[in-house]
């Protein structure tokens, strides 16, 4: 395993919490109101490229740092999107079975990924299960997650191809 690889993977994932945060954040791009999981899109999508245990540490890094960027219980992406990364890491190889495949990977995990967060924050005392257009809220970005799987799955296989290649690697 590259070390290279885990850099483009950590850096893929700073990327994607910027644009979460952003673009898709409050006031942002919301279409029916719901923003889609950036991050989440982004740890399975590296999870093709990197091995089981570097996918761990970027989902949980991922995870914290979207904690530390929002207002909520400091841990509460941490623990969804380190499982969601154990969850892709264990589906990885049936991303080849075909693009059926991984449209129901990307929208199933996308799912759990919201309902495991709506879960542990009612669990925290957020009440979030008592929100109306709870379903919504754990279905959508699940299909804004699908329509944006297209070009996160070929920039980051890109990326990783090029580092394969040994294209800006310096020669001694």
């Amino acid at each position: 395993m590259s070390r290279s690889r885990v850099v483009i993977s950590l850096v893929a994932v700073l990327v994607a919490i910027v644009i979460q945060t952003t673009v898709f954040g409050s006031g942002g791009i919301q279409p029916l109101g719901i923003a889609p999981a950036l991050v989440t899109l982004v740890v399975i999508a590296v999870s093709t490229h990197i091995e089981s245990e570097y996918l761990l540490l970027i989902g949980f890094t991922g995870g914290t740092l979207m904690d530390l960027m929002g207002s909520g219980t400091l841990g509460l992406w941490a623990m969804t999107l380190t499982v969601v990364a154990y969850a892709a890491g264990r589906l990885k190889r049936r991303f080849v079975d075909g693009p059926w495949i991984i449209a129901g990977v990307v929208v199933g995990l996308t799912a759990l990924s919201q309902f495991l967060f709506v879960l542990l924050a009612t669990l925290f005392g957020h009440g979030t299960i008592t929100q109306p257009g709870l379903l919504s809220k754990i279905l959508l970005p699940g299909v804004w997650n699908l329509i944006l799987a297209v070009p996160v799955f070929w920039f980051l296989g890109r990326a990783f191809e090029s580092r394969q290649r040994g294209v800006g690697v310096r020669r001694a």
